[in-house]
C-alpha cells in the first residue's frame, strides 16, 4: 500500500476542498479546529496534507467529526465484519441516536488507531 499518511493528506485535501460550505482555506480549516485548549495551525495542515506530518487518532477524530464523516475515510483498506457488526446491533438496540452514534465514532476511533499504530510499526521495521 501507498504511504498511510499520503492518503490521509490526500483525503484531508479533498474534505477541505470539497466542503459543502464553499472550499476552505487551510488557515480556515486550523481555525474551525482549534479550540480553547488546543491550537492547530494552518502550517500543520498543510503538512497533513502533504504527509510530513503525521496526525494522530485525536487528530483525525477532531477531522472525521469536523467534516461529519467516519473516520475510517481516511484509511482506504479497513474492512467491514458482517457478524461483529451483527453483535454490535445487538448490544446497541437500546440505546438513544446520540449514544449509539457515539459508540460508533469510538469503535472506529480504535480501528483507525490500530490502522496508524500499524502503520508505524511497519515503517519502523524498514
Amino acid at each position: 500500500m501507498a504511504n498511510i499518511y499520503n492518503h490521509i493528506g490526500e483525503t484531508i485535501q479533498r474534505l477541505r476542498t470539497n466542503w459543502p460550505e464553499g472550499k476552505l482555506s487551510q488557515e480556515g480549516l486550523a481555525e474551525k479546529l482549534g479550540t480553547a485548549t488546543s491550537t492547530v495551525s494552518a502550517n500543520t495542515v498543510s503538512r497533513w496534507e502533504t504527509g510530513t506530518y503525521k496526525p494522530t487518532a485525536e487528530d483525525l477524530d477532531k477531522l472525521a467529526r469536523f467534516f461529519k464523516v467516519s473516520i475510517t475515510v481516511f484509511f482506504p483498506n479497513l474492512q467491514h465484519d458482517e457478524s461483529r457488526i451483527a453483535a454490535l446491533t445487538s448490544a446497541t438496540g437500546g440505546l438513544n441516536n446520540e449514544d449509539f452514534e457515539e459508540v460508533i465514532r469510538y469503535a472506529e476511533f480504535r480501528k483507525a488507531r490500530q490502522a496508524l499504530d500499524k502503520a508505524k510499526r511497519s515503517k519502523s521495521k524498514r
